[in-house]
């Protein structure tokens, strides 16, 4: 299992490589979406949400129109220390919007032994329309773009990791250095866990998540295929209020798609708030 005090250790003590070939070989060997469907109205959202199943693609999210208010904002610009030493406060703003516009986001729900998603309730209500829509099991099938994320109490400053990436990214793009400078990977590394930071009180989703690049994206998302983000559908589970008629599309999907699909339902047996499933035949 993935743990992120022993990522950061490797990172300071042994580099870049060492930590990042550790996230890679520990990532989680299967990860759940929770993708909400309607009964009645959100016509356009059904249709898009079963689109994107039958096409074997997952739909991932520029930042800004998540649902918590400082995603890839867990650090903040100490915008004294960049006065301090000469810089403009709005260019360093304008740097960290450029960056993180540049990618997309598919956020994504591993097991943290505890809690299996499944038996996630708040995941069940937030994402997938009280129980109305589905969950689905994805295999891992390589974890390149996978990150974990981090739940932290507080924000920590951030001023001359950026400025440093910046001088050491144009330098790169100017030939001045290799793409492969040492110093450029470590800030890059950085980079790209700092957007990867969240207040714990979001902890109960313990996430994951695909930071993909696509810096020339105008719209607020993109479907991409499950390939290209080293994902594969492994089954389809519905929510148990989930409704007959969008029940028969996805029945109808994951026999395409070739993947078994479930049936949630509570159960009234057990001691524990665990759900249950069985095989929709």
């Amino acid at each position: 299992m993935f743990d992120m005090k022993k990522y950061v250790s490797l990172f300071e003590t042994e580099g870049v490589k060492k930590a990042d070939q550790y996230r890679i070989d520990n990532a989680p060997q299967k990860l759940y979406k929770f993708i909400p469907f309607y009964d009645r109205g959100n016509p356009s959202i059904n249709k898009r949400n079963f689109e994107t199943l039958e096409q074997k693609r997952v739909w991932a999210s520029k930042y800004f129109v998540l649902n918590d208010p400082y995603e890839f904002n867990g650090m903040y610009l100490d915008e004294d220390r960049i006065l301090k030493s000469g810089n403009d406060v709005e260019t360093f703003y304008e740097y960290w919007k450029y960056i993180t516009n540049c990618f997309v986001t598919v956020s994504l729900c591993a097991d943290k032994g505890d809690i299996h998603p499944l038996n996630n309730m708040p995941m069940w209500a937030y994402y997938s329309n009280n129980h109305h829509g589905i969950c689905v099991e994805y295999n891992v099938c390589n974890s390149t773009c996978l990150y974990p994320v981090s739940y932290e109490p507080e924000r920590n400053p951030m001023s001359a990791v950026l400025g440093n990436f910046v001088a050491l990214a144009l330098d790169a793009v100017h030939g001045k250095i290799s793409g492969q400078n040492p110093e450029l990977l470590k800030y890059q590394f950085v980079i790209l866990n700092l957007m990867c930071i969240k207040h714990r009180s979001w902890q109960q989703e313990n996430e994951f998540r695909i930071l993909f690049p696509y810096p020339k994206l105008k719209e607020d998302g993109k479907r991409l295929g499950l390939r290209d983000v080293g994902l594969e559908i492994s089954a389809i589970y519905l929510g148990k209020d989930c409704s007959n008629r969008n029940k028969k599309k996805l029945k109808e999907i994951a026999a395409n798609l070739h993947v078994d699909i479930y049936q949630m339902r509570v159960d009234n047996q057990s001691r524990k708030f665990d759900m249950c499933f069985e095989i929709l035949k």
